[in-house]
């Protein structure tokens, strides 16, 4: 008879000791592959939402400004040595080294101009690349700009004006056709009356100049702090702020998460060592007649390792797979519940692999002091203990 037949009779003679070390050993592999797959879903559904929504940078006029106060009152602040931005200045962001990572570039003028009789605030905008970073932007009523002679109000304006899609409007003496009406986002952009940007530059007798620039990057892989300062060098008379506090708070979360997800692994782990140790140890004890005889008939100490620790290692194969799938499909379902994300667990052979090995690992290294206990049981001893 060979070794692994003696293992292979050993497994079936105590199947139900053997499903229940399969078992304890499955649900901790379950555990850490849901873990750490709900945390990797998480961490690229982050990269894609930065991707996706909101300026990367803010790229406004450098200025020195000097605050005015008289007999302790404040009157406001002064500014000087500002350098206005100008469109030829967008044509150089898309000459930085990192270009191919830049996405939308959307200027904007702001200013104060009549409309219909009352004073608001005017941005002009190029409507297609405002859009396409305003991911967010839900149109209520009307639809999208399509001309310069068309107008996007924010929620706020469209009542404080008392204006709706399909009205005309004045303003500061040119007639404009309001197209659409945007959703309340709670902030200023609600206040704002959206107008072509040419139609803005005119209309404010600022030709070619903008007064910001918001930029949205494909940044999962590239590093923003580097872009931030290529472009700084191609405009030196511009301010360039990276805008990532939505993200950084996100990326803090994540971070709790994983740091969650490791403690609770760590012990898993420690807890599918012990269960495979105890339960090595109790069946050696119960075997000690029949390892007596195998030492008595001449298996050496090594067959007796072998034996014990073959079998541990087919219950840690079959829980690692076992554990895989089963924490891959739970992290599948959990993901979007838990998290609210809508990034797809993808199966990895290579977490599988790493599963399997690690499980099959941590089942050696447990029974191993087990198995070398009963390897040096003295065979007369271990018969007549029986």
């Amino acid at each position: 008879m060979r070794l692994h037949h003696i293992t292979w009779r050993n497994i079936r003679e105590h199947s139900s000791r053997t499903a229940l070390l399969i078992i304890g050993l499955t649900i901790g592999v379950a555990t850490v592959v849901g873990l750490y797959s709900v945390s990797k879903a998480m961490y690229f559904d982050l990269q894609d939402k930065v991707d996706e929504y909101g300026a990367n940078m803010v790229i406004v006029p450098e200025s020195d400004s000097l605050p005015l106060t008289y007999a302790g009152v404040t009157l406001g602040g002064l500014q000087y040595k500002s350098t206005p931005l100008t469109e030829d200045d967008l044509a150089k962001i898309r000459t930085i080294k990192n270009s191919a990572n830049i996405k939308v570039v959307a200027p904007k003028l702001l200013g104060v101009v009549p409309v219909d009789g009352q004073k608001a605030i005017i941005a002009g905008v190029r409507f297609k690349e405002e859009l396409d970073l305003k991911k967010w932007w839900e149109i209520k009523k009307g639809a999208r700009p399509s001309g310069r002679g068309d107008v996007l109000l924010g929620g706020k304006a469209a009542q404080q004006l008392g204006l709706n899609a399909g009205d005309s409007v004045d303003i500061a003496g040119s007639r404009f056709k309001v197209t659409g009406i945007l959703g309340q986002v709670g902030t200023q952009e609600d206040e704002l009356v959206y107008i072509d940007l040419k139609r803005a530059q005119s209309m404010l007798k600022r030709p070619g100049e903008v007064s910001l620039v918001e930029v949205a990057a494909w940044c999962k892989d590239c590093p923003i702090d580097d872009i931030v300062e290529q472009v700084k060098e191609k405009i030196p008379g511009a301010k360039v702020s990276a805008v990532r506090q939505a993200a950084e708070t996100r990326d803090a979360v994540i971070g709790q998460f994983n740091l969650f997800s490791a403690i609770l692994s760590a012990t898993m782990i420690v807890i599918a060592a012990l269960i495979v140790f105890t339960s090595s140890l109790s069946a050696v004890r119960e075997r000690r007649r029949e390892i007596g005889i195998f030492r008595a008939v001449g298996y050496r100490k090594a067959h007796v390792l072998y034996i014990i620790l073959l079998e541990s290692a087919i219950a840690g194969l079959i829980a690692g797979a076992a554990g895989y799938l089963a924490g891959f499909l739970s992290a599948s379902k959990i993901a979007p519940l838990a998290a609210g994300i809508d990034v797809g667990i993808k199966f990895d052979p290579i977490s599988l692999a790493i599963s399997v090995g690690g499980v099959v690992l941590i089942a050696l290294m447990a029974s191993l002091y087990p198995a070398i206990f009963a390897a040096r049981l003295n065979p007369s001893e271990a018969i007549n203990s029986m």
